[in-house]
């Protein structure tokens, strides 16, 4: 029996190899800090005896001892865009400091250490299809840099161990794993394209949809790279190994896969790549040559892509179940009507893939403790009078702290800077949940009537605790550049319609729960 230890092991990836060499029987140590992986994915392990978790960020080192380690697969690392770009010092230490641990502890216990590389880095490739001998084709300051870059580095410092300390490393690039497990809201094209169908949403495609991807589903990655660690280090070198299918496809032709298989009656809808920004720099074509996979391991992928496909959408609509959950904050609702309420409703009836648990005084007599309305579950406070606000606070943050151990709520949304939004920063504070203010402010006459809110006591004190400011209103070009200085405050056009907004209610909640976990 081996001892394996798998870094980044909660992830989408990491959990599946747990997963696959638990069963085997082997003693299994994961390592993740949750700043991308989900306890969620490997929970159903925890009571295995050849099971350990430590929860630990690699970028510093294990302090850990172990009688010993056989093998160590080194995945650790934001993979997907909105992931990495979130904080890309930390990216880009993960690959670098965090490969560099690994590889002082494989020295240190003379175990074998297999290091996932990309396929990212050969950038946006002028060779077709990519061999590992194609030295890419990068922008070492581009959005992507901090991951592509890191990722290069790493195989460097891999390089490096090996030439200098003789430590058994090898290294596999991988291109577009898929499969169940994967993150409903982390920017990646199949999870984004799933998540739309399953919800009926419109599924959106950056560009006009003829760059090409090629995708391998997880059950072949696992064979691979169980194969190439038996392999002894003479066989394998210094030189990486590809990992895909080569079976390419264009991104407008997997939507519309992706719509048939989920029967879906969703819409397919461009935008052009200056609507997101975050995505220039996407590469064009991207396929593997795995001719030296093929020679080296005897091995090729096996799993269709229509299999794998339909194995993947099962698991998403099976997840969509156990939707992602919000604590939100305010000081009323429906039958209350007004700006704040028929804004949070036009918002949550198209927030189709969260659960929002919304806590709000009660201030009238006769109304419901707790009532469904539209994709909220209004939960009332208090005695059913005027003075219930001035409670909420205690009685919402208290409430929500003890719902939490049950609905496991990954952020707080704070509506308008009142008692729900105080109440919010309380259950922030409680329950290490990043939270997010949003302001709906209707016309804006001037700039500074914004600065000349920010700077009264009561709003300091609520945008001094709450991670993310959104303000929607009706705002001058001049206005939005203001409000874009801040990284953490986002101003929304009114006039752009719900729908806009709504995409960018659900940008703050993919920035807060990725937030959550490092809290």
């Amino acid at each position: 029996m081996k001892t394996i230890l798998i870094t980044g092991g909660a992830g989408f990836i990491g959990s599946h190899l747990c997963d696959y060499f638990v069963d085997q029987g082997h003693q299994v140590i994961c390592v993740d800090s949750f700043f991308s992986g989900k306890k969620q994915n490997i929970q159903h392990l925890l009571e295995k005896k050849n099971f350990q978790l430590i929860k630990h960020n690699v970028i510093y080192p294990i302090l850990d001892k172990f009688e010993k380690i056989d093998e160590i697969y080194h995945l650790a690392c934001p993979a997907s865009p909105m992931q990495y770009q979130f904080d890309p010092i930390l990216t880009l230490r993960t690959s670098v400091d965090g490969t560099r641990n690994m590889l002082d502890m494989a020295r240190k216990y003379n175990a074998k250490l297999l290091y996932t590389s990309t396929s990212e880095v050969y950038g946006d490739p002028l060779e077709h299809p990519q061999k590992e001998s194609y030295f890419g084709n990068v922008d070492q300051l581009g959005k992507r840099s901090c991951y592509d870059e890191g990722k290069r580095a790493a195989e460097s410092l891999c390089k490096d161990y090996h030439e200098q300390y003789n430590v058994d490393v090898r290294i596999v690039r991988l291109f577009n794993i898929y499969g169940p497990r994967m993150m409903f809201n982390d920017g990646r094209v199949i999870s984004n394209f799933a998540l739309q169908a399953s919800l009926g949403e419109d599924i959106t495609i950056h560009g006009n949809g003829e760059q090409s991807r090629s995708f391998m589903y997880i059950d072949d990655l696992l064979l691979a790279l169980d194969k190439l660690m038996s392999l002894d280090f003479e066989a394998v070198g210094m030189k990486p190994v590809n990992l895909g299918n080569p079976d390419e496809r264009s991104i407008k032709n997997l939507a519309e896969n992706i719509r048939d298989v989920s029967n879906s009656k969703s819409e397919i809808t461009y935008l052009d790549f200056d609507q997101v920004p975050e995505r220039w720099g996407d590469p064009q074509q991207r396929c593997p040559d795995i001719t030296r996979a093929r020679r080296l391991l005897d091995w090729e992928p096996q799993i269709s892509f229509a299999e794998g496909l339909k194995r993947t959408l099962v698991d998403f609509q099976g997840r969509l179940n156990n939707k992602t959950r919000i604590a939100a904050f305010a000081p009323t609702y429906y039958p209350v009507e007004g700006p704040a309420e028929l804004a949070v409703k036009e918002i949550t009836d198209r927030l189709l893939g969260y659960e929002i648990d919304l806590f709000v005084a009660k201030m009238k007599p006769g109304l419901k403790r707790k009532e469904k309305i539209g994709n909220v579950t209004v939960r009332r406070l208090g005695m059913g009078n005027k003075w219930d606000k001035y409670l909420l606070p205690i009685l919402a943050a208290h409430k929500a702290k003890k719902l939490n151990k049950s609905q496991d709520y990954q952020a707080a949304w704070g509506i308008m800077a009142s008692y729900g939004a105080i109440a919010a920063a309380l259950f922030s504070f409680k329950t290490k949940r990043a939270f997010l203010v949003s302001l709906f402010e209707g016309k804006i006459e001037d700039t500074d009537s914004i600065r000349r809110k920010f700077l009264k006591p009561f709003y300091r004190l609520i945008f001094k605790r709450a991670h993310n400011l959104q303000i929607v209103g009706e705002l001058s070009q001049q206005q939005l550049a203001w409000l874009e200085d801040d990284q953490t405050t986002q101003g929304v056009d009114f006039d752009k319609g719900w729908e806009y907004i709504t995409k960018k209610t659900k940008e703050q909640f993919q920035q807060l729960e990725i937030l959550s976990s490092r809290l």
